[in-house]
């Protein structure tokens, strides 16, 4: 089954693989015939020493043309074969790379949340870069390895066929270690490239850690979990050299056997008269190039076997499910969205628990509660990042299983505290909002969200790079670009993780104009962690243990004496608390 998954996988490249194992066959096939040719010099050189003959110089030079005349022939096609094998590979992995982000945008967040972030990065980084070796390289050295011994074990069957026998019976037989070796890098290669992406993901926690663990004493050898994803992936990259070397080298022990015994009965039969001298010459110079190429070929059907393990890891992300949908032409024109019955879990944690309940179109909603209650999952489930497992979630009355998630989104914008910026110019990034929009737009969009002023003053304005992640600006500039963003994308539903929440007054004040320009006359959903932000809320969801005990404006909720009540004098008492000195 797996074997097929492999093969199946190269389905939409089959064209291209074709060309490259075809290259390189036609390619290898004057090596062949150049090996020919070297034994006859050689045949031509030695047989008349050893007869005390007089060698036939003009014969020799017929040959030794031929022989110049396949070499060059042999390295103008492998050039050629060499340069089309690399651009095939470069565009079946590029394309492959550009396939695998489009699948990853359209599948549901759950495949991240049960992955650690280290392997999906291993799966577009290093098991791609590894179907690139088998186009590049494995592939057309296998080619390459099968075509001179072909050729060569055909000249040496027309002329014995008895130790043509013996040299095939031994590659036969040394070829159950070979199966034996690929049995088990199949098994541990496995847990060998799983350890490599552990290790990965452990060093990349590390670096995006790093000050949190400066501030604890936490690094270098103190990093346990480094260390031990370290230690780890030594002990099972020794296991699979070693488990795997074994049967490897009794495969070239066998190989090697198998010559020697073929000399050995050809010097017997080259005694008892059933073989000529040259014919033994034959079978030593000739038997030495074949078997050298089956070596290699040998170690290079174990590498494609652990190779083909990035290939069935590739094919997993590929066979992940994606949310279904109707595909609808036309999005519903309404913007208010329910909830009906809604229950979801992450794996055996259940989230939300019979969720029902009305977002007015044009309005704001806030929804509140103690960590963990279910408040990120709500937006989330709005977005369709997640699927609901039962229930239904519905904008403008339409059911968001049946419109195709790219379209939902247009619908969306979003600002939560964790702002990302990528490595581009400031206008760029802002863009995201609108990839289309002008410069006089992305402008506009910096005003509304107040940071046009801070823009100005950067050493290249709108053109200024910024650092991968946006950690060459503050916290408050980050954010406030995140709002231009969804200012410039101008969607009709607008999702607040409060954004203000973390950040000085100064900041606090500017972004918190920038939110109103954002949200006038939008569907308003606030994650609300300071309740003073929300006292003009339309309508105001309180989530305990993922179902809603409360909901109404907040003045009448203050009066209910419930769970907002009290979470709002928490709030009051905090806002005066101070440390004790002396």
């Amino acid at each position: 089954m797996k074997s097929k998954r492999e093969w199946n996988f190269f389905k939409d490249n089959k064209s291209s693989l074709i060309a490259v194992i075809a290259s390189n066959i036609l390619a290898n096939i004057p090596l062949g015939i150049f090996s020919v040719f070297l034994y006859m010099i050689i045949m031509q050189l030695t047989v008349p020493i050893l007869a005390n003959q007089q060698i036939n110089f003009t014969l020799l030079k017929q040959y030794r043309i031929w022989y110049v005349g396949t070499f060059i022939v042999y390295i103008l096609l492998s050039m050629w074969s060499q340069t089309n094998n690399y651009i095939k590979a470069y565009t079946i992995s590029s394309d492959l790379r550009l396939n695998l982000g489009d699948k990853l945008s359209r599948i549901s967040m759950r495949f991240f949340k049960e992955r650690d972030p280290g392997d999906v990065i291993a799966r577009l980084l290093s098991d791609v870069q590894q179907l690139e070796m088998i186009v590049s390289r494995l592939l057309p050295d296998i080619a390459a390895g099968l075509i001179a011994p072909i050729i060569l074990i055909i000249l040496l069957a027309n002329i014995n066929m008895a130790l043509t026998g013996i040299m095939i019976t031994s590659v036969v037989f040394a070829s159950i270690f070979l199966f034996a070796a690929r049995k088990v890098i199949s098994i541990l290669g496995q847990k060998h490239i799983r350890a490599i992406t552990d290790t990965s993901s452990r060093v990349l926690e590390y670096f995006k850690t790093i000050k949190l663990l400066k501030s604890y004493d936490m690094i270098g050898d103190k990093f346990e979990t480094m260390n031990k994803a370290m230690l780890r992936l030594k002990k099972l990259s020794f296991r699979a050299e070693v488990w795997t070397g074994i049967p490897i080298q009794l495969f070239l022990f066998c190989l090697d056997a198998g010559y020697l015994l073929m000399l050995l009965i050809a010097v017997k039969m080259c005694t008892a008269g059933n073989l000529t001298i040259v014919n033994l010459f034959a079978f030593a110079v000739i038997g030495y190039y074949f078997y050298e190429p089956i070596k290699s070929l040998g170690t290079m059907l174990i590498e494609l076997r652990y190779m083909t393990i990035s290939i069935n890891r590739i094919s997993e992300i590929f066979e992940v499910e994606e949310p279904s949908s109707n595909q609808l032409v036309e999005l519903p024109k309404e913007n208010d969205i329910s909830f009906s019955n809604v229950k979801f879990s992450y794996k055996e944690n259940e989230v939300l628990k019979a969720v029902s309940c009305h977002l007015p179109e044009k309005s704001m909603t806030a929804l509140v509660g103690p960590s963990g209650s279910g408040k990120t999952t709500m937006t989330s489930l709005i977005a369709r990042f997640w699927d609901v497992q039962s229930g239904e979630v519905c904008i403008g009355g339409v059911p968001l299983a049946e419109i195709e998630p790219d379209k939902l989104l247009s619908k969306i914008s979003m600002v939560f505290q964790d702002v990302y910026l990528f490595n581009d110019s400031v206008a760029n990034n802002i863009r995201v909002g609108n990839r289309n929009a002008s410069d006089e737009e992305v402008i506009s969009a910096a005003k509304l969200a107040c940071c046009d002023e801070f823009i100005r003053n950067l050493p290249d304005g709108y053109d200024t790079l910024v650092s991968e992640g946006g950690s060459s600006l503050s916290g408050g500039e980050r954010q406030r670009l995140s709002i231009a963003r969804a200012i410039l994308k101008d969607a009709p539903v607008v999702m607040l993780d409060e954004a203000t929440a973390s950040l000085d007054p100064e900041n606090e004040a500017e972004i918190q104009e920038g939110i109103e320009n954002l949200v006038k006359n939008k569907t308003i959903i606030v994650i609300a962690h300071r309740f003073k932000s929300i006292e003009n809320a339309n309508q105001i969801l309180v989530l305990d243990r993922g179902t809603i005990v409360e909901r109404g404006p907040h003045k009448e909720l203050i009066r209910s004496n419930g769970l907002y009540s009290r979470l709002w004098q928490e709030q009051q008492k905090a806002r005066g608390w101070k440390m004790k000195t002396g």
